[in-house]
Parts: structure tokens; sequence; C-alpha cells
């Protein structure tokens, strides 16, 4: 099927490049290099044969940077903030960005109705192709209630288990998206053999989880969980590199005592050290929110694709990648978090242009 609504975003994008000041024909690396992104995003989003839609957080820059021939004046075309615009460049620019707005909306509205019609499950984050076992991973309870005892009379297995919401969640996502894969979860403890080396997930942080921290070891994770001075039942994360370098969660009147607003979430994708031609991942939080929310990104139907081109933009075919980000709170309710809203990502692995 045509790809009608994204391929001529593309073309717009494409003709913006080439045809917008005829006498001067930039190229995908000047356009890239002015935006701040990297020249496979630039020839992605041109591409009409494989469109990819820009993000929408791109748009804005996209119409400002060809609003003006300003914009290629220099020894080398820069990207004018919005503040030094004439009047009539300010117009160009609000009629231009509506534009790719529009042309935007028409293609991720088509590509989210072929992803509905295709057979089969859609590409994602969460898509393993090989076809290969998949084991989620939970951190075990230290207080389990009795109930989670073999021996008591209502013997609940998941009692036992940390972080289930996120499991839950991510188990179904899973089994939906690799209906031909053995698709499995267990608690740190019951790994074996065969679970290191299937695609794993971990859920929960290394305190928690404590494969979570013996592999960490394995794989060089820039960022670790550590003890909060004044956070209890969770620890917050800090750079390996620079532990000064912290990331907490924010509370009602900045007291660690009272909700949480917002959590800490983490999210980490790598080549499975026990099997390289399968994957590691890790979700983890400062608090079970934060984990939630880490899983929650990439399988909320509402954000997820948004998301997901979020990432491909960032690190495109890169192997191993990972991001912390802030999870909000609402009372009982966790938000997906939304990667393109400014201050969602905190930090990212390997550290990229906003």
């Amino acid at each position: 099927m045509e790809q009608q609504g994204a391929a001529a975003l593309a073309d717009r994008l494409r003709a913006l490049r080439r045809e917008r000041w005829p006498d001067r024909r930039l190229t995908q690396q000047e356009v890239a290099n002015a935006l701040g992104v990297s020249l496979a995003s630039v020839s992605a989003w041109e591409s009409v044969k494989s469109p990819t839609p820009v993000p929408a957080n791109r748009l804005a820059a996209y119409a400002r940077f060809f609003a003006t021939k300003r914009s290629v004046g220099g020894a080398a075309p820069q990207l004018l903030a919005e503040d030094q615009l004439t009047e009539p460049e300010i117009e160009e620019y609000d009629r231009l960005a509506a534009e790719l707005r529009q042309l935007r909306a028409l293609a991720v509205g088509e590509i989210r109705e072929q992803v509905a019609m295709a057979d089969g499950p859609p590409r994602s984050m969460w898509h393993f192709p090989d076809g290969g076992p998949v084991r989620l991973i939970c951190g075990k309870r230290d207080d389990p209630p009795d109930y989670a005892s073999v021996q008591d009379h209502n013997y609940l297995e998941l009692s036992a288990y940390q972080d289930v919401d996120a499991l839950v969640d991510l188990f179904g996502h899973v089994r939906a998206r690799n209906p031909d894969s053995n698709v499995g979860f267990d608690v740190a403890p019951g790994l074996e053999s065969d679970d290191l080396r299937s695609h794993l997930v971990l859920l929960g942080s290394g305190v928690v989880n404590n494969a979570a921290a013996r592999i960490a070891n394995m794989i060089d994770l820039p960022v670790r969980q550590v003890d909060g001075a004044d956070i209890k039942d969770g620890e917050i994360f800090e750079s390996v590199d620079d532990p000064s370098e912290r990331f907490v969660p924010k509370f009602v009147g900045d007291d660690p005592e009272a909700p949480v607003l917002e959590d800490v979430g983490l999210f980490y994708r790598t080549p499975n050290p026990n099997n390289v031609d399968r994957t590691l991942t890790i979700c983890s939080g400062v608090f079970s929110r934060g984990v939630y929310g880490s899983v929650r990104f990439l399988t909320d139907d509402g954000l997820r694709h948004e998301n997901e081109a979020y990432l491909a933009e960032r690190f495109g075919e890169t192997p191993t990648f990972g991001l912390l980000m802030r999870v909000p709170v609402f009372g009982h309710a966790t938000s997906t978090p939304d990667l393109r809203h400014p201050g969602a990502v905190l930090k990212t692995w390997p550290e990229v242009a906003a």
C-alpha cells in the first residue's frame, strides 16, 4: 500500500531543502547541522520510499529554518532564534509550521491505520524478530505476605513479586508482539541458564532485583542506584562517571515523607552479554512508579508510536542505548511519559543533542 501521507511529508521536506532557495541548494548534512540532528535522521525524514515522519518536536525548527533566507546567510547554515525573526518572517514561520503539522498528522494517522490492518505483530521495541524466547524477571519482595508461601491455603505466586503492575502490562504486550515466541516470567532467584540466554528483561532496581545488579556489572551500565539520604523505600540514580550527578523524585512540598509527584524511570537496551544475538533490557525506577513508567512509555497505545519515533531519531540502529525519564504521578495514577515533552528526558546514553 502506497504511503501517500508519509511520502507527501518526506517529499515536502526534501523540496524545502532543494528548492526553497534555487541559488543556495542545501545538502542533507547542512540541514542536519543547522537543526542539531544526525545526517541519518534527515535522510530518513526525506525518504519517500521508506518514510519516517519527522518527530513533532522538530517541526517548529524546520519551519523556522526555512522561514528566512538569513538561515543560510553566514559561512554555514544556522537556525535563528524565534526572537530574531522579523514580522514577515514570523508570518512565514507560522504558515510553514501549520503546513508541516498537517502533513505530519496525515502521515502518522496513515501509519497507525496500516499497523492496525497489517498481518502479524507490528514492529516495536518489544518485537523480537528472531522468534527467540523472552524472559521477564522481577525482584522478590523482602516482606512477602503469608499467602506468598506455598504452604498457605490461599497461596498466590505473584504476591511475592515486586513491580507486578509493570510485569502484567509488559507480559501481555510482549506476548501480543511475539505470538510465536516462548514468553515467560520469574523472580530473580529463579533464573536458570536458559533464561540468561534469552531476550532478557529485568524489572526493578538492583537492590530489589539482584539479577539486575549482577548483570549491570557485566555491561558497564553508565548509571547505578544508590540509597538517597532522605528517601525511603527506593534508590536514586547517579552517573557512574560523576557521582555528584544524581536524579531524584519530586514530592509534594519537597518533603520526602509526602506523596510522590514525579518518579524517575530508566530504560536501557543492549546486547545480552550471555548471548549477543539477543537483547538485555533493564526497566527500573527509584520507586515502583518509575519502573511502571519505564515500561508503559513503550506499551501505551496512546503514546508508544511517538516515543518509538523519538528513540529512532536519537539512537537509530545503535545496539546499546538508554535514557532516564521523568514519570509523572497523580495520586493513584502513574502517567505515561511523553518523551517529546520538554524536560521529560533527563539523561541519554550515548549522549546526543537535545
